[in-house]
This record gives structure tokens, sequence and C-alpha cells, in this order.
């Protein structure tokens, strides 16, 4: 009971602080359980460049279609929230202020879509910039912003993620035959799904929550303070060098190397 007052108080001291510090800005509150531990923090409006350079969002909403060229990798830098699904051909369309979306690049350079900023540019704006994509054949995608990016449904034989800032990946079924992924930012990866195989390699922050991503072989190396939690049924070759705790389901044959305060645990 103490702990829940604490935690209590603890945010509606946040919370007044937030509103005292900006009234006429919507904030939401974000709270994090770490296992032991909590935390809590606000997100409100965009802001990002210089605050000489930053260009005031309008309010009045807009989404245009860009005409790109084919691409099976994307690329997220900035502070754009990135909607992905797959169909049957490559779109990709803006949705922001009006007098912010020109100021989003959609380029494609070789056979990878990036989402950037202009050089230079700066924005503030109540509603984050988002780009929404449909993709063909995705093979690869890497979030360096603070960016967050959905993908609903995936199907294919191999996907590889890369997280190296602090945007948040969430995926809601994802069916493939081999899934290479590194997280080394602050961002948080949520999935679920099947991919048979597995490897992952954790050296920030962020968590991993993929207990309901079912594999047969899975390879995790943890470096940081990022937690994670997987399902697994056959094999699960595990490194711990930091102090990021990993839990598992099922039975699988298990491999363990442990030189960090980080535990390994089945249930």
């Amino acid at each position: 009971m103490m702990k829940t007052l604490s935690l209590c108080s603890a945010l509606l001291c946040l919370a007044g602080s937030a509103l005292a510090a900006d009234a006429g800005n919507e904030w939401q509150l974000r709270i994090k359980n770490h296992g032991n531990s909590w935390t809590a923090s606000f997100s409100g409006p965009v802001e990002y460049g210089a605050p000489g350079k930053r260009v005031r969002g309008s309010g009045l909403i807009v989404e245009k279609a860009r005409a790109l060229a084919a691409f099976s990798k994307i690329r997220l830098d900035g502070p754009m929230n990135l909607r992905l699904s797959q169909a049957g051909a490559d779109t990709v369309r803006v949705s922001a202020d009006d007098n912010i979306e020109p100021l989003i690049e959609t380029v494609v350079e070789g056979d990878t879509l990036v989402l950037r900023l202009q050089k230079g540019a700066g924005l503030t704006s109540r509603h984050a910039p988002t780009v929404l994509v449909e993709s063909k054949s995705l093979q690869a995608l890497s979030i360096h912003g603070s960016g967050d990016v959905s993908l609903d449904r995936f199907k294919g034989d191999k996907l590889s993620l890369a997280l190296a800032g602090s945007g948040d990946l969430r995926i809601g079924l994802l069916e493939v035959k081999e899934l290479i992924a590194s997280v080394s930012g602050s961002g948080d990866v949520e999935v679920a799904g099947q991919a048979d195989s597995q490897q992952w390699q954790l050296q920030g922050s962020g968590d991993v929550n993929a207990r309901s991503l079912s594999g047969r072989s899975v390879q995790a190396q943890l470096t940081g303070s990022g937690d994670m939690s997987i399902g697994v049924t056959q094999n699960l070759d595990v490194t711990l060098r930091g102090s990021g705790d990993l839990r598992y389901a099922g039975r699988p044959q298990l491999r363990q190397t442990v030189t960090g305060s980080g535990e390994i645990s089945g249930r």
C-alpha cells in the first residue's frame, strides 16, 4: 500500500510540474514497469531542431502521397511516426501540418526508403508528423530517431530490425522464418507471432517483449540494462553481460553464459 501511495504521489508531482510548465499544451502520461521499479514520463507536443529554426505547426493537418521508386528497406530518422503495412505495391503518404509536410523528406537511396526532415529544419507541433508506408517486399527496418513505428501484420522469409533511437516498435503479427534484431537505444520493442530462428542483440536500455513470439531456436545477447521476455520451444542460447534480465516461456534446451548482474528465468 505504501509503495502505491508513493507512486501516486510521484505521479501527481510530475503532473503538476508538466502542467505548470506549459498549461496550454496537451500532455500524455507514460508509465513503465521495470520489474522491481517503475518510471513515469510525460510526452507533449513534438519539438525538434534548434529553437530559432523551428516551424510552428498551423494545426491544419493534410495528407499527401509521394511518388517514389521501389524499395525493400526503410530507415526512419527524426521525430516522425511510421505506420507500416504490407501490401501489393510500394506507397508512401505523409500526414502533418500543412506548413510542416513540405519539410519531411521521403527519398529512396539505393533500395532504402529514408524518412527524415530537411537538413537544418526544425518543428513544433501538437501533432507528430506521420508517414504511412505500404511495402511489397520489406526486408529491413531501422529506427534512428524518436518516432514510433507500428506494423500490424508481416509475413515473409526474413526480416532485420535495428533500433538505435528512442522510438518504440510494435508488430502485431509477425510470421517469418528468420528474424535478426538489434536494440541499442532506449526504444522498446513489442512483437507477437512466429519466427522460427531468432537472433537478438540488446545493448541499450530498451526492453523487448517477445513472449508472444514463438521461436524454435533463439540466440540472445544482452549487454545493456534492457530486459527481455521471449517464447522458445527447442534451443535457447543466452549471453548476459549487462544488468538486463531475460525471461523465457517454454521448455527449450538452455545454454547460458552470465558474466553480468542480469538473471535468466523460465516460466
